[in-house]
């Protein structure tokens, strides 16, 4: 386990010792997380691909991948037991962040029965506050082919979540040899709680991407950022992935009114979803808190 301080008010961030980093992977590609919560080091979709994220090479331009609180903490980082799963606590007065990092090696889970669903090129970043209510900064700037390549950035409307959920937006990278895409999916620990311990009342928290120019330091590209709170129960897990080659065009093939029929059917609202992940492309499923938690277990 790695122990250090964070200081999120201090001097700009210098170069992280290598010792104080971890390393995550799929058999097919791996990421190097810093104790402060950063990926320093990834390349998609194999070892030997070009990097997306080399900031252990180059701390203004190599590219980044930072869920970061904004208060002063300590961190600890060390895996969960018997995985290649990461976790990384943020320890203050005001609260408590834990951050767990992994990337799933393909198999099939409960949404897709019926055959396997290619998500290895998915890094999935589950952020959870266990106590108190936490400020927090995400960014992620890609930097394409060893920072070599420009990209285009938007944000747009993602069509691959729950309709049970508000709309919310996702942001696209382009390049000219790579597409990625940032989604996040909100959820509560509280509410997957035993009955006798969830009483307690779940406050909401609301997440926005928004861009971030750093272009001053050499990047090639916008990158996106956002600033939240997160208070105690509140989970966010971001998913940064390869963009499907033909991804679902339109609204999700489910919409609330197909729920409520489907509820006065006698159905259940999570079989309904697991069925309109069933009809999307293999490599394209709804993304709902039950699929991060699937790929978790």
């Amino acid at each position: 386990m790695i122990s250090t301080k964070y200081n999120p008010n201090g001097e700009e961030r210098d170069y992280v010792d290598i010792q104080d980093h971890a390393l995550i992977g799929n058999l097919h590609t791996a990421a190097m997380i810093s104790v402060d919560g950063s990926v320093e080091s990834y390349c998609v979709p194999d070892f030997d691909s070009p990097s997306i994220f080399a900031r252990i090479l180059d701390k203004n331009k190599g590219g980044h991948f930072s869920i970061m609180p904004q208060i002063k903490c300590t961190t600890k980082q060390g895996y969960l037991p018997s995985s290649n799963v990461l976790a990384t606590k943020f320890l203050s007065n005001e609260g408590v962040v834990s951050v767990t990092d992994f990337l799933p090696r393909k198999k099939a889970h409960a949404g897709l029965r019926k055959g396997s669903h290619p998500l290895q090129n998915w890094l999935v970043r589950r952020v959870e506050v266990i106590r108190g209510s936490v400020p927090i900064r995400m960014e992620c700037a890609p930097a394409f082919n060893y920072a070599r390549d420009e990209h285009t950035m938007e944000i747009v409307n993602d069509d691959s979540i729950s309709p049970l959920g508000n709309p919310q937006n996702k942001v696209v990278f382009r390049s000219k040899s790579l597409s990625l895409d940032l989604r996040y999916v909100i959820d509560s620990s509280l509410e997957r709680q035993p009955p006798d311990h969830a009483g307690k009342p779940i406050k909401s928290c609301q997440l926005k991407f928004e861009e971030l120019d750093l272009r001053e330091r050499g990047h090639l590209g916008l990158s996106a950022m956002a600033s939240f709170t997160l208070h105690e129960g509140n989970v966010v897990t971001f998913v940064l992935r390869d963009l499907p080659q033909s991804p679902t065009q339109g609204s999700p093939v489910v919409d609330k009114a197909l729920l409520k029929e489907a509820a006065a059917m006698g159905e259940q609202q999570d079989a309904v979803l697991r069925g309109a992940s069933a009809l999307r492309p293999s490599n394209d499923p709804l993304l709902t808190a039950d699929l991060a938690n699937e790929l978790l277990e």
